[in-house]
């Protein structure tokens, strides 16, 4: 089955209302292993090893591993994606102020302090969009919906403002932007957890090697 955005949005009415503390139980241990293994590498034993039941018990909940990934994905998207990291950084782009500089750097470091607090969730997503063909898309359109389309607009007030330059296309700026931010977030929780960085230093640095080539100042 196609998996689509209302079929999440009917799993999370169930993740939400768990029949049973074991169902509880069984998701909450899934998102654990699907976060370090993936969906392809999680086995239905180690799942049920994790949430301390047999696995004839989880196969009583969920038939198949894709029906407990499909409730696992319905959680991560509705639970904490959309209506938290989303929700409050779609309302940080909103208000440009009170300059350029402030504006970048508090949107990074909210997004970077939004992942500390649970960072299996973005191995999570990771996991899933890499997996999924059909979440990839699904989370696409809410990441473009909600964070692109309005990063264009502010950036489009920065450039009216004079703050940056007006002769760059702000679909590339929010692309560009978008792809720093990422690949430090990505580096910091994935790629090196345990490298030693002053984030407050680390963020600072960025904006300075990311303004530098939009600045509107001349030398």
């Amino acid at each position: 089955m196609r998996l689509t955005l209302k079929l999440l949005q009917n799993e999370f009415e169930s993740y939400q209302n768990p029949r049973s503390e074991k169902e509880k139980d069984i998701v909450y241990a899934a998102e654990d292993i699907f976060a370090e293994l993936g969906f392809s590498g999680a086995t239905t034993a180690e799942l049920a090893k994790k949430a301390g039941v047999t696995e004839r018990t989880l196969f009583k909940y969920f038939p198949t591993k894709n029906d407990l990934y499909k409730r696992v994905l319905a959680g991560l998207l509705l639970s904490t994606i959309l209506p938290n990291h989303m929700s409050d950084l779609k309302k940080r782009i909103q208000t440009p102020n009170p300059n350029f500089k402030k504006w970048f750097i508090s949107i990074l470091k909210a997004r970077y302090d939004a992942v500390a607090k649970e960072p299996k969730k973005l191995k999570l997503l990771l996991g899933a969009i890499l997996s999924s063909k059909d979440f990839a898309e699904i989370f696409g359109q809410l990441w473009k919906s909600n964070l692109y389309d309005t990063s264009v607009e502010t950036y489009r007030f920065f450039q009216a403002q004079g703050e940056i330059r007006k002769d760059l296309d702000p679909n590339q700026i929010v692309r560009a932007s978008f792809s720093l931010g990422a690949s430090f977030i990505i580096t910091k929780f994935i790629l090196a957890p345990k490298f030693p960085i002053d984030v407050d230093t680390e963020i600072e640095s960025l904006y300075e090697i990311f303004f530098q080539g939009i600045s509107n100042q001349k030398d």
